[in-house]
């Protein structure tokens, strides 16, 4: 495993400012996937359009989120993408403003419109699977739920180099004493919002999340590359899935279904 980027050491600390978060997606697209380049963002001026569109002035880790990387489908776009900017929508209430979403509209995520001012204000979770079809708490600070769209949506386009199995005791007793933890705030899951929360691990060229699983808690593990998976399959002592098929690209605009 050649990957000397290092996922937990990078978040070390929570990234307390905006420009950590933003400095680690850097970091971790030239490891994981290529390097960010001006062409991977949008533009102020649509931005703007979306800000007039709405009567909303989008927080500044949003705007910064989306001139930096936001056209980056491989980082924000596999499965539950990002909203360009023309996507952005506010849910029935009026209440909520809508920057991301599952990819058949069953959950999104979502800023209070009283929370629009704050730099890096607070995220919630909308789904189909909460009581009422309600929203619940996310994480505190929307950089980070930035943070953890490019960890799960870099996941979900490696399919190829994914495993999964049932997080036995034995497991994460082993998960929790050759993995690093990956300091973020443990979240609830989309799918599974009053289950167990989510928690990641890492290694050199691996991720590792523990979430709500049809038994439990499962283990999701997935590689830089196939030979950093079997080393983790071998490693940690679990009963493994076979093999997903490929994802082969991120989702195409006509394949995503907005929540409203």
């Amino acid at each position: 495993m050649a990957d000397l980027f290092d996922v937990a050491g990078a978040l070390a600390g929570g990234c307390r400012e905006r420009a950590d978060a933003w400095a680690f997606v850097s970091g971790f697209a030239a490891s994981w996937s290529t390097p960010l380049s001006p062409a991977d963002g949008f533009t102020l001026d649509e931005v703007q359009k979306a800000e007039d569109r709405l009567g909303v002035h989008l927080p500044a880790a949003l705007r910064e989120a989306y001139t930096l990387f936001g056209r980056r489908r491989d980082l924000v776009a596999q499965q539950n993408p990002l909203l360009d900017p023309e996507e952005l929508l506010l849910d029935p209430s009026g209440e909520l403003l809508v920057f991301r979403s599952e990819n058949q509209g069953c959950a999104g995520w979502g800023i209070a419109l009283a929370d629009c001012s704050r730099e890096d204000p607070p995220v919630a979770l909308f789904s189909d699977h909460l009581p009422n079809s309600s929203r619940c708490h996310f994480l505190d600070r929307l950089s980070l739920a930035l943070v953890e769209t490019v960890l799960s949506e870099v996941v979900m386009g490696r399919w190829a180099q994914g495993r999964a199995c049932q997080a036995t005791p034995e497991v994460v007793a082993c998960l929790e004493k050759e993995f690093a933890p990956i300091p973020l705030p443990s979240y609830p899951a989309w799918f599974e919002p009053m289950g167990v929360r989510v928690r990641w691990f890492s290694a050199a060229g691996l991720l590792l999340r523990l979430e709500p699983g049809s038994e439990g808690t499962e283990l999701v593990v997935t590689g830089r590359t196939e030979a950093d998976l079997q080393w983790a399959i071998g490693a940690i002592p679990g009963v493994w899935s076979d093999a997903e098929p490929t994802v082969t690209s991120a989702i195409d605009d006509h394949d995503l279904v907005l929540p409203f």
